[in-house]
């Protein structure tokens, strides 16, 4: 494995050494870790091996196996004979081996058969796992021995070290630059597509893996939301309100931001509207706080905050975002969910993106979402978004 500042050996170690206490006290013999190129999380967090085109949208790309026995012993098993000497690079564990047809499950199984465990307790996270995937291994595990609940890795992904927390903080900076970028380049005329390339340009400069999802939205597109496709020829007017999301991934961890600003003057309601936003996320910021269940912001946040404020000031059509909040590590998107089917209860260490988002349906008005990083703390929580919530005429 190569050491590039990113999550180091020992890191991983202990990562094992929990995941061991974990298996032993559920008397589990072992925890079979799936991942592929749409949901690579899992294996990412336990192995440092990517399975290639996780920028993909949807399922797709290649997959991966992590083997690890109640003695401690680890196992990957890649889907490719050409991708073992980049994994041992990339990855810390040793027994690295590959099927040639690129059966990462079937191998797995063999291998489990070959030492005895196929009949022993097997924990497996099957959150995101295709289904045909789980078939085939249900199909060699008795029903009795497999154990799909615990998520043993997942629950260890909520809580992340300080040198996640250092990772995601750089990502933050990386997109306050490239929105920095995008925001200056902005003028009548221009496309969407044009801001994206240069969000994605100034992204990858400044040491970004890649760039996920990013979308760039001006004027009606942004009563949506999150409109698909996600940036295009659009050419912004004076007076559209633009909402860009953007995303990256450095060290295999993922950052997101949201801002939105008007081209040109806001008018009065574009104030207004900003100013109903701004004050939903300052809402929500003050719920945070270590014991808090997740399923206990959308009351207070929007039906009993946001919307009287809404209609006070003759907003009586509109969009609001759907939930409050989600957790991000390695994944953009990852537990807790803050909405009202998640009852995870914060802890410190949770990195939450913050993202009440209104969206007003009126075209000539437009949508709004400002999206900020925060660290659940022993006494509350710790921003890391350092950047500007309101631009230009919103200021």
């Amino acid at each position: 494995m190569i050491e590039d500042d990113g999550i180091a050996r020992e890191e991983f170690r202990n990562r094992v050494d929990k995941a061991l206490e974990e298996m032993k006290k559920s008397q589990i013999d072992v925890l079979f870790v799936y991942g592929d190129a749409s949901h690579p999380e899992n294996v990412i967090y336990m192995t440092n091996f990517r399975p290639i085109g996780t920028d993909m949208p949807g399922y797709g790309g290649y997959n991966a196996v992590f083997l690890l026995t109640r003695e401690g012993e680890p196992t990957l098993i890649v889907d490719r004979d050409f991708f073992i000497d980049s994994a041992k690079l990339e990855s810390w564990v040793d027994d690295i081996i590959a099927d040639p047809q690129g059966d990462t499950v079937e191998l797995s199984l063999k291998i489990l058969e070959r030492r005895g465990l196929l009949s022993g307790k097997i924990e497996m996270d099957v959150t995101f796992m295709p289904t045909p995937v789980y078939r085939r291994i249900a199909d060699r595990i008795q029903a009795k021995n497999l154990e799909c609940g615990l998520n043993i890795v997942a629950r260890m992904r909520e809580i992340k070290s300080e040198k996640e927390i250092e990772i995601i903080s750089k990502g933050v900076q990386i997109l306050a630059k490239a929105h920095d970028a995008a925001f200056s380049i902005a003028k009548e005329g221009i496309s969407e597509i044009e801001l994206a390339q240069e969000i994605r340009r100034v992204e990858m400069f400044e040491g970004a893996e890649y760039a996920t999802a990013l979308f760039v939205m001006g004027g009606p597109r942004t009563t949506i939301g999150l409109a698909s496709p996600m940036a295009t020829d659009y050419k912004l007017k004076k007076g559209d309100m633009v909402l860009i999301s953007l995303f990256c991934v450095y060290k295999k961890y993922s950052a997101g931001m949201d801002r939105s600003w008007v081209l040109g003057e806001a008018t009065e309601r574009q104030r207004k509207l900003a100013e109903t936003e701004l004050k939903s996320l300052e809402k929500a910021l003050s719920l945070v706080r270590p014991g808090m269940n997740s399923a206990e912001f959308m009351k207070p946040v929007y039906h009993d905050f946001v919307e009287p404020l809404l209609k006070a000031a003759g907003f009586m059509v509109y969009n609001l975002q759907g939930y409050v909040g989600h957790g991000t590590g390695i994944q953009i998107c990852e537990s807790p969910m803050l909405w009202d089917h998640n009852p995870t209860i914060l802890k410190p260490g949770m990195v939450i993106d913050i993202e009440p988002g209104i969206y007003s349906k009126d075209p000539k008005i437009g949508g709004i979402r400002t999206a900020d990083f925060i660290v659940v703390t022993e006494t509350g929580f710790n921003l890391l978004t350092e950047y500007p919530r309101r631009l230009g005429s919103l200021s």
